[in-house]
């Protein structure tokens, strides 16, 4: 196993077919495939299925495996690079769910791309729970996640605190700025569980054996495709709520009964990588002046 053959190997998985990798890799499609074979060979397993007339590529249980492998593999190899260039770099790997990277974190990103010296950054979008796996096996620096989990080698923080508001489109009528969680229909809902404590809020109001939500969603991006009558409406966090409102004609409600307000932790491994270390302070330097420009109804915990 080698550098070659990894790289091969992930080229594949990123564009699920042969042909694709070859034109990525400039090679030709027989020497694509030789290179998994002879990576095959010296695992001793099968990393794809093979059949006659198959299209794409799948996977065996082997290769599903082995793609988290692979990856360690290849940044360790990269880093080592690095270390024989002389030349040390600063490099992060930074974890989130989705809705803090997309909504929360970009200035910080943009910041962290401008900085001198030049930091190398990978950003990957996960659950929370795997997340705090990743920083376990430090195969992330640092992440913000919206559960606590206490683990002895990982250390919590909060990161920021901030209310959950209804989201709907407006319309010729203006609508207020408060709403009574009884004025809600929630057939029209665009449904989200944030969490536990919000969950049980909402059935407070809208449970089972009330008219339940038609639409359940798991990732609050789609309420931009789906929403489009003015009764539709979804509780977000105030800075998603923010977003939408930027891009569109959404208006933005506070509740008469607030739900659980929503908390995000950033977690870091109590060992980091020491290419990192620095990095982390970087980008907690960032993460301190973003949290001092966001407005007051996002209190810092």
């Amino acid at each position: 196993m080698d550098c070659i053959s990894i790289e091969t190997f992930l080229t594949i998985m990123k564009t699920r077919s042969l042909t694709k990798a070859a034109e990525l890799l400039n090679l030709t499609q027989s020497t694509v495939s030789h290179r998994l074979k002879m990576l095959e060979l010296s695992l001793d397993m099968a990393l794809i299925e093979r059949g006659k007339g198959q299209r794409g590529i799948t996977l065996t249980q082997a290769g599903e495996a082995f793609i988290p492998i692979a990856e360690r593999w290849w940044e360790v190899w990269r880093e080592i690079q690095m270390l024989k260039t002389g030349a040390p770099k600063l490099s992060l790997l930074i974890g989130s769910v989705d809705s803090v990277n997309a909504y929360v974190l970009p200035p910080v990103y943009r910041q962290l791309l401008q900085h001198v010296p030049a930091i190398d950054i990978q950003i990957r979008t996960q659950q929370s729970a795997e997340l705090y796996d990743l920083i376990e096996r430090r195969e992330v620096d640092v992440a913000f996640v919206l559960l606590e989990r206490y683990l002895p080698s990982v250390d919590m923080k909060p990161f920021f605190t901030e209310p959950m508001v209804v989201v709907r489109l407006g319309g010729i009528q203006e609508l207020p700025a408060s709403v009574e969680p009884e004025s809600l229909d929630p057939h029209d809902e665009l449904f989200i569980n944030w969490s536990p404590a919000y969950q049980m809020w909402h059935d407070k109001w809208w449970g089972s054996h009330i008219k339940p939500s038609r639409m359940r969603l798991d990732t609050a991006q789609l309420i931009l495709a789906i929403m489009e009558q003015a009764k539709q409406w979804a509780i977000v966090p105030l800075s998603m709520a923010r977003s939408f409102k930027s891009k569109g004609d959404f208006v933005i409600q506070h509740l008469t009964d607030t739900p659980p307000h929503r908390v995000c932790y950033q977690i870091t491994h109590k060992s980091p990588r020491q290419s990192a270390i620095h990095a982390i302070d970087i980008l907690n330097q960032y993460s301190e002046l973003l949290k001092a420009d966001m407005n007051v109804d996002l209190v810092d915990v």
